[in-house]
């Protein structure tokens, strides 16, 4: 491989006189951010779990309750995630019946990032101070609580773990004498390892070229690109099979999905990059969904048209301006690197198409152009650089000040919802599921089926509704409209035992017992460990004559039931 393309040119690495200081900066830097970072969130250790997937993720999840060596063989919820599943078994066994160590290891990992990012900015910066406020910034912004607070968005800040340890490692590479020496080996397998934690690892290859250019290494030459070539195999290997993964568990793996045309598309991903930006900048009006709403008459509202105006503008402002503000181009491009797999180009699964976790590594670059600010008007405009500290200054404390609020308001899955309500409106009736669900867990039946009521009247098609509000309607003896909600829901879940069995129930109290038993036999086929349904299963086979195998079942329900 040439020379140029292995060994790095500039961006001045810490001396060795300074980093053995005893008051070097590099020694205390990254253990304050990485501090501030877990001191934050410990106010969140007691958070319970949320309605939005904290229980499917986790103890639904039988990669997670049921560990064994066959987690690498399985999906759960249409992605395949092992590394993620292991450190919620480690949680889950830690924990038993509360939250706690789910909450603390996901503040560890975040921590452990911002103390990555100062160690990666410190090499690609050349000052510690730059790697500083990158490194602060991303351990205390609002946009982060999402991925760290969020049970189920522990696969974010892991997967980005072993993204930071990988571009740490390649940037360590390039000073290696060998072209493939030991720490390009070392980053190609942490990379490895954060595929194997969220599929939206596939983005770092765009990062190592970004790298390159902020190291002045030749980022598309022939030798760069070689160099790349496993980290690229690598992304595509793992992005196939996220396609797959998502088709197999029967989600939508298109880009026409949800009545979005390709010029629909476009005016969504110009309008939710500006988006991303004006959040990071004034994170205002914080929501666990970003809709898109077109108007009644099916345009978009002008914001969208006037997106890719804007943006091409800016994009243009910063291309002509590299050479004079190398800061911003190197930084937007960090940004676009990152984000770019997780704009609303396309749709795989049923994820929301925007979502602050979406920025957890990509901020870096936003933050690396702030960061950068009191330095070049130092440089270039003395008088201007006092007054970017007083602005990163107080940007800085109102992030944190809103983080500590934005960490409350997990404590409770009702609260997070009204607010985002209040924010951004019901998300197509998926509050009033959500929120259905949290009341419903609190024992508040009459208000979680008004709720239920409502995200069925705003979105017929959330099928998860109908299961919910099925099963509050058998508990208040509506039998027939039981029924009527557990088979719309069956028609697209034909195979979930647990609603199998509740429809049995309904069927049983309707006297319809050659049903009832059709559904008990369906549910102890697919599950057979389901001690109740032996018991239910038994009465009905009592009851339609056959005694002999009545009373097998309820043997086999006495064997079973829980002591």
């Amino acid at each position: 491989m040439a020379k140029q393309a292995t060994k790095k040119t500039t961006a001045p690495n810490p001396s060795k006189s300074t980093v053995s200081s005893e008051y070097s900066p590099d020694r205390w830097m990254p253990w304050v951010a990485a501090g501030l970072a877990l001191l934050l969130y410990s106010t969140g250790f007691g958070n319970p779990m949320v309605a939005m997937d904290d229980h499917s993720a986790t103890l639904d999840n039988p990669a997670v309750t049921n560990f064994s060596p066959g987690i690498f063989g399985r999906f759960n919820l249409g992605m395949y995630a092992p590394i993620t599943w292991m450190g919620y078994a480690l949680a889950h066994w830690l924990s038993k019946d509360s939250t706690l160590w789910y909450h603390v290891m996901s503040a560890l990992v975040h921590a452990a990032n911002a103390f990555l990012v100062f160690r990666l900015f410190r090499r690609l910066e050349g000052d510690a101070t730059v790697a500083f406020l990158i490194a602060l910034f991303f351990a205390i912004h609002p946009m982060q609580v999402e991925a760290v607070s969020w049970i189920a968005g522990f696969s974010t800040p892991l997967f980005s773990l072993f993204s930071l340890l990988a571009l740490n490692a390649y940037v360590a590479h390039t000073d290696e004498a060998a072209a493939w020496g030991k720490k390009y080996w070392l980053a190609l397998g942490f990379f490895a390892l954060a595929c194997l934690s969220k599929s939206a690892a596939v983005a770092l290859p765009l990062s190592l070229l970004v790298v390159d250019l902020w190291l002045r290494r030749a980022p598309l030459s022939r030798a760069s690109l070689l160099e790349k070539a496993p980290f690229f195999a690598l992304a595509l290997g793992f992005g196939l099979l996220t396609f797959y993964s998502r088709a197999q568990a029967g989600h939508q793996v298109d880009t026409l999905s949800g009545g979005f045309s390709m010029a629909d598309r476009a005016l969504m991903a110009c309008h939710t990059l500006l988006f991303y930006w004006t959040k990071l900048l004034a994170p205002i009006g914080l929501s666990i969904w970003y809709p898109f709403v077109k108007n009644a008459g099916g345009s978009w509202p002008w914001p969208y048209y006037a997106a890719p105006l804007v943006l091409a503008g800016l994009l243009w402002w910063v291309w002509r301006q590299r050479e004079q503000w190398p800061f911003v181009f190197r930084g937007t491009l960090f940004y676009l690197a990152n984000i770019v797999f997780a704009l609303p180009l396309y749709t795989i699964g049923t994820f929301e198409l925007r979502s602050d976790r979406y920025n957890y590594l990509a901020c870096l670059g936003f933050f690396a152009i702030l960061a950068a600010l009191p330095g070049f008007f130092r440089d270039k405009a003395p008088n201007r650089a006092g007054l970017a500290w007083v602005v990163l200054a107080v940007l800085g404390l109102a992030w944190f000040l809103t983080t500590f609020s934005r960490i409350r308001d997990w404590r409770d899955t009702v609260v997070l919802i009204e607010k985002a309500i209040a924010a951004q409106g019901d998300n197509g009736g998926k509050a009033y599921l959500w929120r259905g669900m949290a009341l419903g867990d609190k024992g508040e039946g009459r208000r979680a089926l008004e709720d239920f009521n409502k995200a069925i009247s705003t979105n017929p098609d959330l099928t998860e509704a109908y299961k919910y509000r099925g099963g509050l309607l058998g508990m208040a003896k509506q039998y027939e409209s039981s029924v009527a909600d557990l088979n719309k829901y069956l028609e697209k879940h034909p195979n979930d035992p647990e609603i199998l069995y509740n429809r049995a129930l309904s069927y049983v109290n309707l006297k319809r017992l050659p049903e009832a038993l059709a559904d008990l036999n369906k549910t102890l086929e697919l599950e057979p460990g389901f001690a109740r349904a032996y018991r239910a299963r038994g009465n009905v086979r009592k009851q339609l004559g056959d005694a002999a195998g009545g009373d097998a079942d309820l043997q086999e329900w006495e064997k079973r039931k829980p002591q």
